[in-house]
């Protein structure tokens, strides 16, 4: 890599939203360059774990409604560009306690936005709860594969023209001149405008964002599938249950290993930032899942694994998608919240255009950066 390698954008980190920024970009017929510190898809970041939910009668609020319409548009482009099965179109169930805020807030967004949310009676015992809980069916929503996405979405990137350089830090930006310089490990590039999308790290590259960002370590688990009953073929389908003691236990159908991938969302441990995450899975981890997995789905067999995953936060668990407050050159996309991948493809478009200065497909005000006086 030479300093005078030049391009008209530069993507820093290529997990689910930078990835996606690359590939629209190219699209777009525009020269950019993607830059990870790893090879991706890998499972350092956030974006692994085999599976992901895709729900749209969003109970984290209405306002994602137009965002997932988007994203599940724009999935079914890239599997018919990449001929890659990224998306399964299975529904996912909804239960919990017909008054917990995430089955009203799930009703609400399908209200709004005249949604299929219907009542479900499929659960069979294999997931159980009690009689009095709602148990809701999302007919739009799934699951997806992301080390299968990003994949897909890098192949796209190169083939419509883009750059990649990959197992390359970024270490900084330099705003002083009339084109940002990119420094790496590897040399220095230019470009007219850069994507900053690096996840966990994006507070190494701009310091002021840990006013708004944080990071958190969560846990991912699989259990054994006795005797196939959890499996897709024998129809059991990606499940949230809200468990009426401000938790949620979520999953999805065995893999093609007997395996049920399961977590629960509200055990969080805040850590410095990803040189501080410990990999190694600990009691504390497990006994966090261990009741769940007794209390509703009893006949899954032995833990055969765990994983950690990282969530790069943000106030109000809502992304930051903004251009830079003191350099419209930049554009951040920060703060996915451990909800953001299903959102990728439009995610990824929306950085693009901010850093083109396009109209956006869909509305993302809201996901403005509000941090006041904060240095950057």
């Amino acid at each position: 890599m030479g300093a005078d390698e030049a391009f008209d954008v530069a993507v820093i980190g290529l997990g689910a939203a930078g990835s996606a920024a690359l590939s629209a970009l190219a699209r777009a017929g525009v020269h950019a360059v993607g830059i990870d510190q790893y090879a991706p898809p890998h499972d350092q970041g956030s974006s692994h774990g085999e599976t992901r939910l895709l729900r749209t009668a969003y109970s984290e609020g209405a306002l994602y409604v137009p965002l997932i319409r988007r994203a599940r548009l724009l999935w079914g482009a890239l599997e018919k560009r990449s001929g890659a099965r990224l998306f399964e179109r299975s529904g996912v169930v909804y239960a919990g306690p017909r008054d917990d805020p995430f089955l009203v807030g799930a009703q609400a967004a399908a209200k709004r936005w005249r949604l299929r949310l219907s009542r479900f009676g499929g659960m069979d015992g294999r997931i159980q709860v009690p009689a009095d809980w709602l148990t809701l069916k999302d007919a739009g929503g799934g699951y997806l594969y992301p080390e299968r996405a990003i994949a897909a979405l890098l192949r796209d990137a190169t083939a419509h023209g883009a750059t990649l350089r990959t197992n390359c830090r970024c270490t900084g930006i330099d705003r002083a001149g009339r084109t940002l310089v990119i420094r790496t490990q590897a040399g220095t590039l230019r470009a007219d405008r850069a994507i900053v999308a690096t996840g966990a790290w994006c507070n190494e590259l701009l310091p002021a964002l840990k006013t708004v960002t944080w990071v958190e370590r969560r846990v991912l688990h699989w259990f054994a599938d006795p005797d196939g009953r959890f499996r897709a073929a024998a129809g059991f389908l990606p499940f949230a249950v809200a468990t009426g003691r401000a938790q949620l236990f979520y999953g999805f159908p065995a893999n093609d290993s007997g395996e049920v991938k399961v977590a629960e969302h509200d055990t969080v441990q805040v850590i410095a930032g990803p040189a501080a995450l410990d990999r190694r899975i600990g009691t504390r981890d497990t006994a966090a899942i261990a009741p769940l997995v007794k209390r509703f789905m009893p006949a899954l067999g032995r833990r055969t694994r765990s994983a950690v995953c990282l969530y790069p936060m943000a106030k109000g668990e809502r992304f930051i998608l903004a251009r830079h407050p003191a350099d419209r050159r930049i554009v951040i996309g920060a703060g996915l919240s451990g909800h953001g991948f299903k959102f990728a493809p439009a995610i990824g478009e929306a950085l693009a255009n901010l850093a083109l200065g396009r109209k956006q497909a869909v509305p993302i005000g809201a996901f403005a950066l509000r941090m006041g006086r904060c240095g950057l």
